[in-house]
């Protein structure tokens, strides 16, 4: 992919087009794929519109990182343009495609200024982790209590699917409200993480397309060195107590985005100590195999806030 930032690189034009494209394509994917298509190829289109998604903000974060600010903000008002023409044509609205932008390539472009700045990689997953904060709250000001909200988006999904699907549907009436109980509170926290995953990606491909054409293993050393510290570690175990005790919905929420960002260290971490201790890359195959089992996220946030504690990578 190291390609796209060569293209990128030729300009604020290309790169705006280039960006523009690969928006397009993830938001457009879904719908080329979703009419009528089996399970694995809606796998596939959500894959390809995942990997879309964080290049398109991976090409405008690159810029940032590799021209400064005003040279990205050429890229985005370039961008911009592009997508509000498709915008009007698509969907008779100017804010429509323009917003999903906004929402999911901001963050990145907070944290590659962040990080072209102070060249540290903890400072640039902090920020992050405020936008995805400011998104959990912001998403809580707007739909009011969303546990109730998801709740009842949910339940119309639910009653769609069981129109369609009438007997071969073999979940009982009680499993199905615990299902849905157990989204609705976890929906708003998943938000939250989501822009963060998005932001991460596109953060962390742009900086290793730099470090690829102008230092190359340089982000390889950044990432394994990436610690949050002890102040934010403090921070993580009062927010998940809080949580826990107070157990409101935005508490929950704001407590698995900081989860997910000593995740993120957890899985830093990881990478380190398999290469100090010459062991070989399939540990690490393994470990993201284990991905597919939600404690194994957890054991890794534990082992991301041990480590601020305990130093457990070498110097």
């Amino acid at each position: 992919m190291i390609a796209l930032a060569r293209i990128a690189d030729r300009g604020p034009l290309v790169a705006a087009g280039l960006a523009a494209v690969l928006l397009l394509s993830a938001l457009w994917m879904p719908v080329l794929m979703g009419a009528g298509s089996s399970p694995g190829l809606l796998f596939i289109a959500s894959l390809v519109t995942t990997i879309c998604l964080i290049a398109s903000a991976a090409v405008v974060a690159f810029v940032a990182l590799r021209h400064g600010e005003l040279a990205a903000l050429r890229v985005i008002g370039g961008c911009l343009v592009l997508l509000v023409i498709v915008s009007i044509t698509l969907y008779q609205s100017a804010v429509h495609v323009p917003l999903v932008a906004t929402i999911f390539w901001l963050p990145a472009i907070v944290a590659a200024i962040v990080l072209a700045r102070s060249v540290r990689l903890d400072y640039a997953v902090l920020a992050i982790v405020v936008c995805g904060v400011i998104a959990v709250i912001g998403l809580s000001v707007v739909v009011g209590d969303g546990a109730e909200f998801w709740r009842s988006r949910f339940a119309e999904a639910s009653a769609v699917a069981l129109e369609q699907g009438g007997d071969d549907l073999t979940i009982s009436d009680e499993q199905r409200e615990a299902f849905i109980e157990l989204m609705a509170k976890m929906m708003t926290g998943a938000i939250g993480v989501s822009v963060m995953s998005v932001a991460l990606g596109a953060l962390f491909l742009a900086r290793s397309w730099q470090a690829g054409l102008f230092n190359p293993g340089g982000f390889r050393e950044e990432f394994h060195a990436l610690a949050l510290g002890r102040q934010t570690s403090l921070v993580c175990v009062l927010v998940v107590a809080l949580a826990i005790g107070q157990g409101g919905q935005i508490a929950g929420a704001i407590a698995m985005v900081v989860i997910f960002a000593f995740f993120i260290q957890g899985l830093a971490v990881a990478h380190a100590l398999v290469r100090q201790r010459g062991m070989h890359r399939y540990w690490l195959h393994g470990l993201y195999v284990l991905l597919l089992l939600p404690h194994t996220l957890l054991l890794l946030a534990a082992l991301g806030l041990a480590d601020n504690l305990f130093r457990l990578r070498r110097a």
